[in-house]
This record gives C-alpha cells, structure tokens and sequence, in this order.
C-alpha cells in the first residue's frame, strides 16, 4: 500500500482542524494529502472526514511521474 489513510469524526472545526494540521506536516504538494471522503450532514456524531496520503515524497513523485495509459500503450488521443 503507498496511502496513509485515516478518518477523523467529530464536529466540521474538528475536522477541518485535523485536515490543516496534517496538510501542515505532509503538504499536499510533496506528499498529495488530500480529504477523500467527507460527510458534515446530520449530529456531531455522524460528521466525518477521511485523509489520504501519500506515504513517502517519492511515491508521490513515481506515481505523478508514471505514463498515463495511452502513453504507455501507444495510443493516440
């Protein structure tokens, strides 16, 4: 697997707090963190989103990198 993935629950603040702190230490330009689901419908207790990651800077950059499939099969658009 080349993801971290977590989910954090509790209110939106709570939840846009937790996506800044960890864009702070993995920024999503070196290690692509991004929020990849989310729900902020219904009680606290349902409120949630889940942060994705890259692992390492260099996964980050083999798989930006890696030909997209027409590339690599010889297509033409």
């Amino acid at each position: 697997e080349h993801y971290v993935v977590f989910k954090v629950t509790g209110s939106k603040e709570v939840c846009q707090a937790a996506f800044e702190s960890e864009r702070e230490k993995y920024p999503t330009g070196q290690y692509g963190t991004i929020v990849s689901d989310r729900n902020f419908e219904g009680s606290i207790e349902d409120c949630f989103v889940e942060i994705k990651r890259f692992k390492t800077k260099e996964l980050l950059r083999i798989h930006h990198d890696y030909p997209i499939t027409y590339v690599r099969e010889g297509k033409v658009l």
